[in-house]
């Protein structure tokens, strides 16, 4: 086989809110499979070291996350894969928004393989869009959809750093004709991979993202059966607006990001809202609509005849304008306070009892208390 002789590793670099998280965790899930039956590699001792690694390479960009203690991540992860003789994939969006200078670290690191392959998964835009916004609001933005929209056609080429990060993120993890275009500068077209996640509806059985992925690896879909448990589907049009609502009154002046994640992303989103979720998520109107139509048509034509290896079809990328875009309208302010009190209340029912006194140190408050009652009653007696 040629994975037997030759060292080939591959990058996966996202797209955000492309199926990275459902490719991610069976990867992971299938991690042992994958070795015994498919000769891949995915390395890492934990599954969060692929995001570690991706911090790393861009330290200034993620200082929060870029930690001393997590820098050995990726020093293992290219340990693990110089001592593999055949395939291996590393996977994580947070490479999507590399630099040139990043690339070309990443690429000195990898430089023991016979060859690198970069892999982008890309979906419509009409999907992206609303997508990404609800994923800014369950990171502590507060934006609306309609600011966020504004944002995006205003900063189409900016800079995030030289502006400041003043825009909604989006362009910076999503401009797939600027991705390719930084690692065609260090692989040849034939090397870099756009997966096309199949347009809504139009999968075919064995024609899923997965499938198409591990066809680019070169992998058998039947030898890694496993699913992963990690959920990241959508919240509703009215859950999204609770939440966006409630973030603004907790900016990250207020609380600082680990609590934010550690209380309300991980707890309250990912155990109330995704618990009590019902209806569609926001969608975008007719017009709104025909301006991403634009936008994806220009950048599917530069993709085309660029030479680009694609599994899918471009196609999927091209915004249906047929689609019924009334189906999950603005919600009212009624209906996202409903959808936080459903939240809220399946959460009071549901989370732990805190956790009881101890009777010594009760009995103790106790005794102290009435000491210092008795204290009192003795003063006020004295000064009579």
């Amino acid at each position: 086989m040629l994975s037997s002789i030759m060292s080939i590793v591959y990058v996966h670099v996202g797209l955000p809110k492309t199926g990275t998280t459902h490719l991610q965790d069976r990867l992971w899930v299938n991690r042992d499979l994958a070795l015994e039956k498919a000769d891949l590699l995915y390395p890492g001792v934990t599954m969060e070291d692929h995001f570690h690694a991706a911090a790393h390479l861009q330290p200034e960009r993620y200082l929060a996350w870029a930690t001393p203690e997590r820098a050995g991540a990726w020093p293992r992860m290219v340990a693990q894969m110089k001592a593999w003789p055949g395939k291996s994939v590393v996977s994580h969006e947070l490479y999507a928004n590399a630099k040139d200078q990043h690339i070309a670290k990443l690429m000195d690191d990898l430089s023991f393989a016979d060859e690198v392959h970069m892999v982008l998964t890309v979906r419509d835009l009409a999907r992206q869009l609303p997508s990404v916004w609800q994923e800014n609001v369950k990171n502590q933005r507060p934006a609306s959809f309609d600011d966020f929209l504004a944002s995006v056609a205003r900063y189409r080429h900016a800079d995030p750093v030289a502006d400041g990060f003043a825009e909604e993120p989006f362009w910076e993890y999503q401009d797939y004709l600027a991705v390719v275009e930084k690692w065609a500068k260090v692989l040849p077209p034939e090397r870099i991979h756009i997966v096309t996640v199949p347009a809504a509806g139009t999968a075919q059985p064995g024609d899923g993202l997965w499938e198409r992925f591990l066809s680019v690896l070169g992998v058998n879909p039947a030898v890694l059966p496993k699913v992963g448990e990690r959920d990241n589907t959508s919240l509703s049009a009215a859950q999204t607006e609770f939440l966006r609502r409630l973030n603004s009154r907790i900016q990250p002046a207020d609380i600082d990001w680990w609590r934010y994640e550690g209380i309300v992303k991980r707890r309250f989103i990912g155990e109330a809202l995704r618990a009590t979720s019902a209806g569609k998520p926001l969608g975008l109107t007719a017009e709104q609509r025909v301006w991403a139509a634009e936008q994806s048509n220009d950048m599917i034509a530069t993709l085309e005849g660029a030479g680009y290896a694609v599994t899918g079809t471009l196609d999927d990328l091209r915004v249906d304008l047929t689609v019924d875009v009334d189906e999950a309208p603005p919600p009212t302010p009624e209906q996202a306070l409903e959808a936080g009190l459903d939240a809220l209340a399946y959460w009071v029912k549901t989370m732990p009892n805190p956790e009881p006194r101890p009777a010594l140190k009760t009995q103790a408050r106790d005794v102290a208390r009435r000491v210092k009652r008795r204290a009192v009653g003795l003063r006020d007696r004295l000064q009579r």
